[in-house]
């Protein structure tokens, strides 16, 4: 786990930053927001991020993810919005993968991309709760 004086330390720990970029998040941080525009896809590398669902003033649902989970994933393949905020629930280090990046992988009409989308469609249906939340 984390704490927030590792912050010095994540920061020059190269296993961290060989790869792709990567965005350190400090607790109660909005990573985004329910509705916003998908930009990036996330995969928590360490910390616990809060996915939070307003159905109505008295109604949330909220899941705690965990290192390895991904943000955004589904929502990029069903091509949407994101349909639930992400708030970092501690200091939380996130590798940060450009929608531009997976959208050159998602070729419409290739033999892949459209089983890919369909199996996302249909785990998407089977396990609401689990990927999206609809009003």
């Amino acid at each position: 786990m984390l704490e927030e004086a590792s912050i010095t330390k994540i920061n020059s720990d190269k296993s961290y930053l060989n790869s792709y970029e990567t965005k350190i998040f400090k607790k109660n941080e909005i990573i985004y927001l329910k509705g916003q525009e998908i930009d990036n896809i996330y995969i928590i590398l360490d910390g616990k991020v809060e996915s939070v669902l307003e159905k109505n003033e008295n109604i949330k649902e909220n899941i705690t993810l965990c290192k390895g989970s991904s943000l955004g994933l589904m929502d990029l393949i069903l091509n949407r919005n994101y349909t639930k905020s992400m708030i970092a629930k501690n200091l939380s280090v996130l590798a940060i993968i450009k929608k531009q990046d997976l959208s050159n992988l998602l070729i419409p009409d290739k033999c892949e991309t459209i089983l890919l989308k369909s199996l996302a469609i249909d785990i998407d249906a089977h396990n609401p709760k689990v990927w999206s939340w609809y009003e």
